[in-house]
């Protein structure tokens, strides 16, 4: 596969980036949408059957075939009105590829943000890739992607730093590419490679740090730690890498970037194994992920990060109408949000999450503003503070700010898991300016980003009904992933936290786009009729 990506007709399929770019446009697509087509694309035309795509997307697991159907309708819609000529359903049997395959003509990859050039006007632009695992025992694979994610957090909270996001840079998992490879293809002009090695109670961590330019090594070391000193190893390794870059940084600035986020290993892995089930976020995934974080805390009862992945848990069975009491549901999430602020005012992740989630509650919406303003004050390049603080300006009525950060947010990382998120609130914002064709483009690629939330599916929508124009396959995609989705239920869910324009508009376009107004009616059970004697 050449690194300029798979050429059929208009359209261009760059793999580890998952997206895909027409013209100038670029549409990023959820990785089993992407798994899906790759299959599709490798059988030449043949049709592949639903179970081996299952299994390509869905590997080691089992699964209904409602979620295929999810993300083929996903797949499609991105590819507009090519859809259904570009996958091609096989009644009965399965899918095909419908396009036409010619070699790549680029002569040079797209890149996922801005040019390297750009980004060196601002300082150092630097990558830090996953590492990789040499006879790391089971279970161990997510505490070196922690070790990682800690890293990009650190070294991006150094103003003269850009820092690629977790999600860009972890598009490169499992590939041999060459650094300078990698630094053209992501714009940055540093990587940071590793490995990490497991024996026994000790773990060996290699880190190398490469000028991309030139494939030149700057700096390289060797760490040994035990497996429960994991934050020692982390503090030694931002160090190293960020007096490489700065010899003459000052020792305080680098222990200031050096908080632990709790003092217990056994809690910290706990938690590390909750983020791992939260892609995707799905219902059994999302209760998997709560159960560890209550370990989690109960090992360390002031986790901030704990606190606010519980209470992100709590509200994702509310937004998704996973539970049966969501009034429940939605004072824990305050209560265990209100105790990770007391302990963690500074935490840029912390604080966009409790904005977030009193911004969708309406609980202390000033607050809510302030505190995701804070989070992007601190971590700028990051698309977790750029997404939650669009979606608190959607909730306040200033979807032209709203904007902006969406757009920063998939900018800085257009291959985050939960992408889907922010390109539907990109569909809402366009609606509430009145741009009603733009939304529903948006909320297209928010299906096709992430097929599984109900958020994408409610703007597309929406964008449609108010734009008149026939919704009734977005309908039921709707109501093929919530089949007891009504209008009745969710205005009285949503009509005690909303505030402002956005959810009227909401409710009206899934009105006009024909979305159910009542629950439907049980079927009565039928009457069987026995015959005696």
């Amino acid at each position: 596969m050449s690194e300029e990506g798979i050429v059929f007709g208009q359209w261009r399929l760059l793999p580890r980036t998952r997206t895909l770019t027409v013209g100038g446009d670029r549409i990023v697509i959820g990785s089993r949408a992407v798994e899906i087509l790759l299959a599709l694309i490798e059988a030449g035309g043949s049709i592949v059957d639903r179970d081996t795509l299952i299994a390509r997307a869905w590997p080691g697991r089992t699964v209904e075939e409602t979620n295929l159907t999810v993300q083929i309708s996903g797949l499609r819609k991105a590819f507009g009105a090519e859809g259904a000529a570009i996958i091609v359903t096989e009644t009965g049997r399965g899918y095909r590829f419908g396009g036409s395959l010619r070699p790549a003509t680029a002569k040079a990859p797209l890149m996922v943000a801005e040019t390297q050039a750009d980004r060196q006007r601002h300082g150092p632009s630097l990558a830090v890739l996953p590492f990789a695992d040499l006879g790391t025992e089971a279970g161990n694979a997510p505490m070196a992607d922690g070790i990682v994610e800690n890293l990009i957090t650190c070294l991006s909270r150094i103003c003269w730093f850009y820092v690629l996001p977790r999600n860009s840079a972890f598009s490169f998992r499992g590939r041999h590419v060459p650094h300078v490879a990698v630094g053209r293809e992501l714009g940055v002009g540093y990587v940071v490679t590793g490995t990490v090695q497991h024996v026994g109670a000790r773990m060996r961590v290699h880190v190398n740090l490469v000028e991309t330019t030139g494939g030149v090594q700057e700096w390289s070391d060797r760490f040994d730690h035990t497996t429960d000193d994991v934050f020692a190893l982390q503090d030694q390794i931002v160090a190293g890498i960020v007096t490489g870059l700065e010899p003459g940084l000052q020792r305080a600035e680098i222990e200031r970037l050096q908080r632990r986020p709790t003092e217990s290993p056994s809690a910290y892995a706990a938690y590390r194994r909750a983020i791992a089930c939260m892609a995707p976020f799905t219902r059994d995934n999302c209760a998997k992920a709560l159960a560890l974080l209550e370990q989690a805390r109960a090992m360390d009862p002031d986790y901030a990060l704990a606190l606010v992945g519980a209470a992100r848990c709590h509200l994702w069975r509310v937004s998704q109408r996973f539970v049966e009491d969501p009034l429940a549901e939605a004072a824990e999430a305050i209560r265990l949000l209100e105790a990770a602020l007391a302990v963690a005012r500074d935490d840029p992740h912390v604080l966009a999450q409790v904005g977030f989630i009193f911004g969708y509650l309406g609980h202390r919406r000033d607050v809510a503003m302030a505190l995701v303003n804070r989070a992007v004050d601190l971590y700028p390049n990051a698309s977790c503070t750029r997404a939650t603080a669009g979606w608190v300006h959607i909730y306040q009525d200033d979807p032209q700010t709203a904007m902006a950060h969406f757009e920063e947010a998939l900018r800085v990382d257009p291959v985050d898991p939960e992408a889907g998120g922010w390109i539907a609130g990109l569909s809402a914002a366009q609606l509430m300016l009145g741009h009603h064709d733009a939304a529903v483009r948006w909320g297209e690629r928010a299906i096709a980003a992430s097929p599984e939330i109900l958020t994408a599916h409610l703007a597309h929508a929406a964008a449609l009904g108010i734009a008149g124009r026939p919704a009734e396959a977005a309908v039921a995609d709707l109501l093929g992933l919530d089949p007891r989705f009504n209008l009745a239920d969710y205005s009285s869910l949503r009509s005690r936290w909303s505030h402002g324009r956005w959810f009227p508009q909401l409710i009206d376009g899934l009105r006009r786009a024909g979305v159910p107004a009542q629950p439907a009616a049980e079927k009565p059970t039928a009457l069987k009729l026995v015959h005696r004697g």
